[in-house]
């Protein structure tokens, strides 16, 4: 029986993509190998009073290529952990941790090492430091790419998230990915024929669910200040701390705002669409994937769609603020349940299809 150790680092932000994916990982594995072969191993970011000793302790993992909250001490302790119980497998869950691939493949030749890339690192740090300015951070650009470099000397399997990752891997690495996983979820709706047969509001009802994090509020902000104006439509917002956004437009008769609800299928259910003005951020957008859950078209972002194989009857990609206003008149669906989108989902990103995919991976 195989034995797998899996490796991943902790987000504050527990309601994160990249956190909800790592889960479903997680959980995959331990579905097809079962619960007591799948164990564990968090690396937590770095916490406590800024020390000249920790200074340079840190300066010293730079060095050493560290990412992802990897640190010598706990590459160490991942090292030990693998000698101590035969792991035959290692399931690496960031490309940002490839100094530990190659480190654990020079110590345990014969372990098979799996490597999630959750985004390509090395583009997103570019891109992220060159529109911010933090240049300050520069030196992530070079590490994220040597870890990257790493991930695809030394792993067995390469697992991306959608095509466009794939030729990117094999554009910058000269590697093919293995795989190709995109961001699931558990089909946990279940729509009433009276849901399916609800007609369009007279004055249309637009959804954004998304938590309070720069990621969404950016692009959400600029929605609300350029585009909603300009038409006749109600928002509503749904999410995590919204209560924050909720004092930015207080007044604003279009808008309602709905922080850490019990349940979203009641707003799901009765917006019309689903808008995802998103604009900053990587890989696949988990929001997008519970839209197409719930059986809504989306109107949103090239951003919020990367990845997904949207077409007209599921989804319109806007670019500018005329883009936005020109869909958002032109949306002339009879019923807020879509159907297209709907069947997409239950094809492409429900959590069984994922499973389905780790399963040939892992039994090749």
């Amino acid at each position: 029986m195989r034995k797998f150790l899996f490796v991943s680092f902790t987000n504050q932000l527990d309601y994160s993509g990249g956190t909800q994916c790592a889960t479903r990982n997680l959980q995959a594995l331990q579905d097809l190998v079962g619960k007591e072969n799948v164990h564990t191993f968090l690396l937590h970011p770095r916490e406590g009073e800024k020390t000249l000793r920790s200074l340079v302790t840190r300066f010293c993992d730079i060095l050493r290529c560290y990412m992802g909250a990897l640190t010598h001490q706990t590459q160490q302790e991942i090292l030990h952990e693998i000698r101590d119980n035969h792991y035959t497998d290692l399931f690496i869950d960031s490309s940002l941790l490839g100094v530990l691939s190659k480190q654990v493949r020079n110590h345990f030749p014969n372990i098979h090492i799996m490597t999630f890339f959750h985004n390509m690192e090395y583009d997103f740090m570019t891109s992220n430091i060159k529109d911010g300015k933090d240049y300050l951070h520069a030196f992530w650009i070079p590490l994220a790419k040597y870890n990257e470099v790493c991930a695809c000397k030394y792993s067995d399997n390469i697992i991306v998230l959608n095509d466009h990752d794939a030729r990117r891997v094999e554009e910058l690495y000269h590697r093919k990915a293995d795989a190709v996983i995109p961001i699931t979820m558990k089909d946990d709706y279940n729509s009433v024929s009276e849901a399916k047969e609800m007609v369009v509001n007279k004055r249309k009802n637009a959804l954004f669910v998304g938590s309070y994090f720069f990621g969404n509020i950016t692009g959400l902000t600029w929605f609300c200040d350029k585009v909603l104006p300009q038409t006749d439509i109600h928002l509503t917002i749904v999410g995590a701390g919204m209560d924050a956004f909720k004092q930015k437009v207080k007044g604003n008769q279009q808008i309602s705002v709905f922080s850490n609800v019990p349940d979203l299928t009641p707003y799901y259910e009765d917006a019309d669409f689903v808008i995802l003005p998103i604009t900053a951020g990587g890989g696949m957008k988990v929001k997008t994937a519970e839209a197409l859950k719930y059986g809504k078209y989306i109107i949103g972002t090239r951003e919020a769609l990367a990845g997904y194989q949207v077409d007209q009857e599921t989804a319109t990609i806007c670019s500018t603020e005329s883009d936005f206003i020109e869909a958002i008149q032109h949306f002339d669906r009879p019923f807020r349940y879509n159907a297209a989108s709907r069947a997409l989902f239950v094809s492409h990103y429900s959590y069984s299809h994922s499973l389905t995919l780790f399963k040939k991976l892992i039994q090749a």
